[in-house]
């Protein structure tokens, strides 16, 4: 074997090595670039439901509804409670 032979294939080696790394690197690079548009299509949405306030107001006013109704069954509970004991 002479050395322009095992130049030419270790060149060649390399050259397949260059292009099976740049293949995996690009698959990888597609998918985090997949990754990321599917993260920014997320953050719009939430943006958009964040600013929803008709929407918003209506579930706050829900929620504390809700934990008032909850407070006060709570305060005539302990007021029996002391009643009793």
């Amino acid at each position: 074997m002479n050395d322009s032979h095992f130049i030419n294939v270790l060149l060649g080696v390399i050259a397949g090595l260059w292009v099976l790394l740049l293949g995996v690197g690009g698959y990888c690079l597609k998918r985090i670039s997949d990754k990321l548009d599917d993260l920014v299509v997320h953050r719009e949405g939430c943006i958009m439901a964040f600013a929803d306030r008709d929407g918003n107001s209506r579930d706050h006013r829900e929620f504390f509804r809700r934990t008032d109704d909850h407070e006060n069954r709570l305060t005539r509970l302990e007021a029996l409670q002391e009643r009793k004991g």
